[in-house]
This record gives C-alpha cells, structure tokens and sequence, in this order.
C-alpha cells in the first residue's frame, strides 16, 4: 500500500508539473531583476533600436527624467565593425517615445554620436551601459548573437589603440572615439572622429 503511493504515476505528474511551473516562475524573476534579455537572438546585424527604450533604459540602470540635466553635456562616437563592414547606431536609444523624455545616453540620429547628459559632474557612464540601453550583448565572448570562435573574436578599440579587459567597462569620456569590432583579421580602427560644433 506504501509503495503504490511512491509508484503513483498520476502524483508523480503532478509533481513534475509543480517542480516545472516553479522552475519557469524563478527564472522570469530572475531575468526580470536583470532587465530584458539582451537581442542575441537577432544574430548579425543589423541591430535596430530596440522596441521598447523603457526596457533598455532601465537594463542600463537609467532613468528617463522629466526635465533635460544640464551640468555635463558631452558626445563620444562610436563605431561597431563587423567583418570590415560598419553597422548602423540607429537613432532613438534612450529616447522615449514622445521624445521628452531622454535617458543619460541617446543618440538623435544614425550618425555614431551618443550623447552624454548629466545632472552630476560626478556621473560616470560605461559603454556597457549604452549597450544595454540597445539591448545588444557585448562582452569579450560576445557582440549581438556572433560569438567568439577560433575565426572571429571582439575587439575594442579607443581612439585607434586596442584595449584589454572587459568591453563594458570602458568609460565614456568626452571626445572619445571608439569602435568595437567583430573581426576575423586585424581592422584599421579610426583614430578620432570629426564632431560636430557643440557636441
């Protein structure tokens, strides 16, 4: 009688299914305490803006204030090289959707440009940040859905020299000219970008 209660293939299911339903509520808490998932199942680029700024905004641990900081106001540029070729930075990262409401990082166009707005000359600000606002993976092991492989890897480069470490992290600094490549062989990366007056 005891064991028929452990043989019991109607219970067993039920708990399968309990231990299965638990399993799926704790993983959409934990990807929901990290933000979206980043775009990696788009594969190559290109990578549009992402559909949802609020989403990428806060992956970034950003906000979208009501008023425009004015205590820094800088640009960087970035390009994104994929096997030699350029790829598109879509306008509208970190832009809300009516458009008053703009995050820390943004870009107003196609250009590369990502602006950088503060209320804080204290405000430090990564490129994995403006990464996540695009909801496009980078890592060391990682650009969008393309991974490292014995024939491609990704490169960070700031104004034409190559930098080590984890792509994230680099810091955002006022006139900086960076590029971050998908290579298969070394790129001629820019060594500086021409900006605009007032930017």
């Amino acid at each position: 009688m005891g064991r028929a209660r452990y043989l019991d293939p109607g219970g067993f299911r039920v708990r399968v299914a309990f231990c299965a339903v638990a399993t799926v509520l704790l993983v959409l808490a934990a990807r929901g305490a990290r933000g979206p998932a980043p775009l990696e199942a788009r594969g190559a680029p290109p990578w549009p803006a992402p559909s949802s700024v609020p989403a990428g905004v806060r992956a970034a641990g950003l906000t979208l204030p009501a008023a425009q900081p004015d205590v820094v106001r800088f640009a960087v540029h970035l390009d994104v090289i994929v096997d030699g070729r350029r790829v598109a930075v879509p306008a509208g990262i970190g832009v809300g959707t009516s458009g008053r409401r703009i995050a820390a990082l943004y870009t107003s166009d196609a250009s590369g440009i990502i602006h950088v707005e503060s209320d804080s000359d204290a405000s430090v600000f990564t490129l994995g940040q403006f990464f996540d606002e695009w909801q496009v993976a980078l890592t060391s092991q990682r650009l969008g859905g393309l991974r490292t492989s014995r024939s491609g890897w990704v490169a960070v480069y700031l104004d034409g020299a190559r930098v080590t470490g984890a792509p994230g992290s680099v810091l955002l600094t006022p006139h900086l000219e960076i590029a971050v490549a998908y290579q298969t062989a070394p790129v001629a990366a820019p060594a500086g970008y021409a900006f605009p007056a007032g930017t």
